[in-house]
């Protein structure tokens, strides 16, 4: 299967990926040089660095694109390329965002009570 060519992706609009392991990598080691500038305990970080990583290793090790779908099971590497730029633009916005830092000022009591109709101070 290996010199199988993908001519084409099976979805409208989507071009198939002229070199998908070279983008792909080039992807996730930004996207790892980017929540690497978080604080480790923040929960984003630790998060998108396991997935993002165990990914990046699948890339590295399997030569065959088939393969990489299959393993990373999250749609085609054309749809990953697109998952991983979009994770990108998030975290340098989680960046801006700083969601790890304490509340400016003290949220209400009520803020997740459910549904807002039954809430004292809308009464």
């Amino acid at each position: 299967m290996a010199g199988v060519i993908k001519k084409a992706t099976g979805l409208t609009g989507m071009q198939v990926a002229k070199n998908p392991h070279h983008t792909l990598t080039a992807l996730y080691n930004k996207i790892l040089r980017a929540v690497a500038k978080m604080p480790q305990e923040a929960a984003y970080r630790r998060y998108t660095e396991q997935i993002v990583s165990e990914r990046a290793k699948i890339v590295s090790t399997t030569p065959n694109v088939l393969e990489i779908e299959q393993k990373i099971n999250c749609g085609q590497v054309e749809e990953l390329i697109i998952q991983a730029e979009n994770e990108l633009t998030l975290a340098r916005k989680m960046l801006g965002w700083k969601p790890w830092e304490p509340l400016v000022k003290q949220a209400p009591a009520t803020q997740w009570a459910w549904p807002p109709a039954n809430l004292p101070e809308l009464k």
